[in-house]
């Protein structure tokens, strides 16, 4: 009876020791490009090439609020996650230097060819924009997403950005500001920056 008994203890034991294993297993798994990505970024590690634009040490968390467009169509925090999106930051009206920039962003984004949907783009004025050079630029470009207002939630916003002389700033699919671009910079580096971060990325 006894070794009945006993043999019925190991059997009721072993597959709670299997699915112990598997539980740290599959943590493991999770756990580990989370602490590598964070390891490489605060080390300033780069497995290869070099970036172009300029890490921010170390990346900073942004608070997003309900930002709104010129039009109040509102454009939730929950729209920033699970892509990469590309910002430029403009403290004007967006006159010609603005609009150049956001078209050099626009073939940017284009080069990115089948990694095109994995990013957005965004234009962020902490002031009023004339309503004609928002409909010029929508009808030109689409698919850029114009937050402009002279409200203090978005002056607040656009204040988290100003970590550095830049213009062009790229958020991870995890609301994490990351790298920042001088107001003069080659395009094909910030292309090159973003074709290496969407092939080595699991998120976005």
């Amino acid at each position: 009876m006894s070794e009945v008994k006993q043999n019925k203890q190991v059997e009721q034991v072993q597959p709670k020791g299997r699915s112990k294993k598997t539980f740290y297993l599959l943590a493991l798994v999770f756990v580990l490009p989370f602490t590598l990505a964070a390891t490489l970024h605060l080390l300033n590690l780069k497995p290869s090439g070099k970036s172009y634009g300029n890490l921010v040490q170390p990346p900073k968390s942004l608070t997003i609020p309900l930002l709104h467009d010129v039009q109040g169509k509102q454009f939730k925090p929950q729209q920033w996650q699970k892509i990469w999106s590309v910002v430029a930051l403009d403290d004007g009206l967006c006159a010609e230097p603005c609009q150049a920039q956001v078209h050099m962003l626009k073939q940017v984004h284009t080069s990115l060819n089948k990694e095109i949907k994995r990013v957005q783009r965004v234009l962020l004025v902490p002031a009023e924009m004339k309503p004609e050079v928002f409909n010029t630029l929508q009808k030109q470009y689409p698919d850029l997403i114009i937050l402009a207002a002279a409200d203090e939630v978005t002056a607040k916003f656009a204040a988290e950005f100003k970590v550095a002389n830049a213009s062009v700033y790229l958020v991870d699919p995890l609301g994490n500001l990351m790298m920042s671009y001088p107001n003069k910079f080659d395009p094909k580096g910030l292309r090159s920056d973003l074709s290496r971060l969407l092939k080595n990325s699991w998120a976005g």
